[in-house]
Parts: C-alpha cells; sequence; structure tokens
C-alpha cells in the first residue's frame, strides 16, 4: 500500500465534475475523483493533489470562455481546487511548473504542461478522458485507451483513463508501475 497517493488529475476531468453538478447528476467518475481529493482520503491511501498554477490559470480560462462558466463561479471553483491541493495528505501549494518548454514532445502544449505537472509533482497517477494525447515515446501501453506508464529516469507513473481509476479505488488497490 502507499503511504500517500499523489494524484494529478487533467482539467477535462475538472470540467466534467463541474458540467455533470450544474446538470444535477450525481457519482460519474470525475465527480467521484473530485470528491476524493476534496476528502484527502481514498480507500488506498491519503490523497495528495498535484496540480499546478499553469493548470488552474487555463482551467479558468476554459471555464470562462469555452464553457461560459461565470468569473466569480470559475475563480470560486479556482479557489476551492487550490485549497484541495493546501489541505491535501501533504498540504502542498500548487505546482509552479513551468510547461511548453519543448522538453516533453506531445501534440498540444496544455497536455504537456500537465504531464511535466505530474512529473514534478511526483505524481502516483494521472487521470485523463483524453488518452490519446498523453502517449509519448516514453509512454509504455498496458490497455489501449486505458492504461499507460510514463517511464523516466526521474519519475515513473500510471497515465489512467477515469473508469479504469474508478475500477482501481473499488478494488482497493493500484498496480505496480
Amino acid at each position: 500500500m502507499t503511504e500517500v497517493l499523489r494524484l494529478c488529475l487533467d482539467l477535462n476531468i475538472w470540467c466534467a465534475a463541474l458540467l455533470a453538478d450544474f446538470k444535477g447528476r450525481q457519482n460519474t467518475a470525475s465527480q467521484i475523483l473530485v470528491a476524493i481529493v476534496r476528502q484527502g482520503d481514498c480507500a488506498i491511501a491519503p490523497v495528495q493533489l498535484i496540480i499546478s498554477w499553469g493548470m488552474l490559470n487555463r482551467l479558468q480560462k476554459v471555464l470562462e470562455q469555452d464553457l461560459e462558466v461565470s468569473r466569480p463561479t470559475a475563480s470560486l471553483y479556482i479557489q476551492t481546487i487550490v485549497a484541495y491541493a493546501q489541505t491535501g495528505a501533504s498540504s502542498m501549494q500548487p505546482q509552479l511548473t513551468l510547461g511548453g518548454t519543448g522538453v516533453i514532445p506531445v501534440r498540444d502544449a496544455e497536455d504537456g504542461h500537465v504531464l511535466e505537472t505530474a512529473i514534478a509533482g511526483r505524481a502516483d497517477v494521472l487521470v485523463t478522458a483524453n488518452f490519446k494525447d498523453f502517449v509519448t515515446q516514453e509512454t509504455r501501453i498496458i490497455l489501449p485507451q486505458r492504461h499507460a506508464v510514463y517511464l523516466s529516469p526521474q519519475h515513473s507513473f500510471h497515465i489512467v483513463h477515469p473508469y479504469l481509476m474508478m475500477d482501481w479505488l473499488r478494488e482497493e488497490q493500484l498496480p505496480t508501475v
């Protein structure tokens, strides 16, 4: 069992959870993942959110411009996510991760920044519904469109679809990297 589960949620997970809330849905995979981060605990281990200021800035922009969420609501959501990181198992501040440096070759600079944040924050798992955009030369596909392992000399971790992450949480066990 891991001492602390260091969990990085891609922006699409945060957006999906908020949209599900707005639509009155309950217990979607994204909502459950956000709830686990909020609680700072799950059956596997205490949870620490891994997120960066760059991710939060991008999320605010997406919420306001693409999803037409009001600025006050978007700002409150961002402040809430910051609080989740600060009150997590390791009481961390959001990472100051500089993205877009081209160090990790991915098609989308935003995804590159999320991947760099997961590495810098030493995440155990990066959860994304946009799995294919995180496949690089450094990833080993375990289950197509559902699970890969990012392998690097600095840090290795799982990249997983939210549905598979939910299975792992139900089983109360993460596979080894």
